[in-house]
């Protein structure tokens, strides 16, 4: 299948101004290494659209990484609901905007229950580890970690805030 202009993310080198195109950005990636190589000059920089994986929450983790896939559910159901609205109040059909608010609960219903069985699911899953494991490892290099809490902080549910707690907590004792 051929690649599209919109599988991939453009930035701009803020040292040598190149522009070019991260190859991993597709399907919106809004999770990995924040810390871009400029294929130009070969300089890295900071990234805050990418955010670092153990240093925000599951919860986050999962709707950061998946807010595309679930956002013409969305969609979807803002336009039933929209229905329902014109049927009500312009039609003055009541019975009928009942019916397409009932369908809108079950659908919404339905998208609860998919997207937590998925989440459920990913958050099990290997490529969840992975990440995390890569993460922890880029983050055990103290002055990545200063650089990278410093531009996105750190979420008190996050897994690196957790084993940062736990290690400091032995060091004391």
């Amino acid at each position: 299948m051929a690649k599209k202009m919109k599988d991939f993310q453009i930035y701009k080198c803020p040292y040598c101004s190149c522009q070019y195109y991260d190859k991993n950005a597709k399907d919106g990636r809004k999770v990995g290494n924040p810390v871009l190589e400029c294929p130009e000059c070969k300089k890295k920089s900071y990234t805050p659209s990418i955010l670092e994986p153990a240093l925000i929450s599951k919860d986050r983790y999962f709707n950061v990484r998946f807010s595309s896939l679930y956002g013409n559910l969305r969609i979807a159901l803002i336009i039933i609901y929209a229905i329902f609205l014109f049927l009500l109040l312009i039609k003055r059909d009541l019975f009928l905007g009942i019916g397409f608010v009932g369908l809108s609960v079950v659908l919404y219903a339905f998208y609860e229950l998919a997207r937590f069985s998925h989440k459920k699911k990913f958050l099990k899953s290997d490529v969840y580890e992975k990440d995390i494991a890569v993460s922890l490892k880029r983050l055990a290099d103290p002055k990545y970690a200063v650089m990278v809490i410093k531009n996105q902080g750190i979420e008190k549910q996050s897994i690196f805030y957790y084993e940062f707690k736990n290690s400091n907590e032995d060091a004391v004792l």
